[in-house]
């Protein structure tokens, strides 16, 4: 029974290796993006200017003027952002968003307790409501140690994810996965398969 199993598993990471893409983040980093997702980074933009307003790189609910303006703000180096086309759905546009910021990835179980119960009671004051946290803890992904939280998401019916990796210059990169939890199932390993292939040059 093993061996099939074992078999399936090597060919679906093989499927999933097979159909990603490399992009280079202007946050200083390299990751592999699925094809079924739409990316909006600073280079896939100035590869093709006409990204968001394609035919079929409506997202969700996303209209082509509100992809404009996600555009704008990526190209200004706010934030880059990944949707995922294969989930998203009318109700709610699946996604990553990427950011840089300041902050460290805790050394110590008590420095990850002290920075989860800042993080919920910082989720609480800017959702005015408690927000279910859990799990929150480090994490070693690959090679690297991690911050990881996962909450209710702010829209009914979500689910966020959050992955908080030191560059080599010591700012962080704050990866936030949102999507529906109808479709956390599907999702998640994407997300997961995303912040693995993450690597610094």
């Amino acid at each position: 029974m093993r061996r099939p199993v074992a078999l399936a598993v090597v060919l679906l990471t093989l499927a999933v290796s097979a159909s990603a893409k490399e992009y280079q983040s202007s946050f200083g980093f390299t990751v592999d993006i699925p094809d079924n997702w739409l990316a909006l980074t600073k280079l896939a933009i100035e590869e093709n200017p006409a990204l968001a307003g394609a035919p079929g790189a409506n997202v969700g609910t996303l209209d082509p003027k509100v992809l404009q303006d996600l555009k704008a703000k990526v190209e200004n180096g706010d934030f880059e952002m990944f949707f995922d086309r294969a989930t998203s759905d009318a109700a709610f546009a699946d996604n990553i968003n990427v950011r840089v910021g300041q902050g460290k990835i805790p050394g110590t179980p008590d420095e990850t307790k002290a920075k989860c119960t800042a993080y919920a009671q910082a989720l609480a004051k800017f959702a005015k409501r408690t927000l279910a946290v859990a799990p929150c803890e480090t994490r070693t992904v690959g090679a690297l140690p991690m911050f990881y939280v996962e909450y209710e998401g702010f829209v009914a019916g979500t689910v966020t994810m959050q992955y908080q990796v030191a560059r080599p210059d010591g700012k962080l990169i704050f990866l936030t996965a949102t999507c529906k939890r109808a479709s956390l199932d599907k999702f998640r390993p994407d997300f997961e398969a995303i912040v693995k292939s993450i690597r610094f040059s």
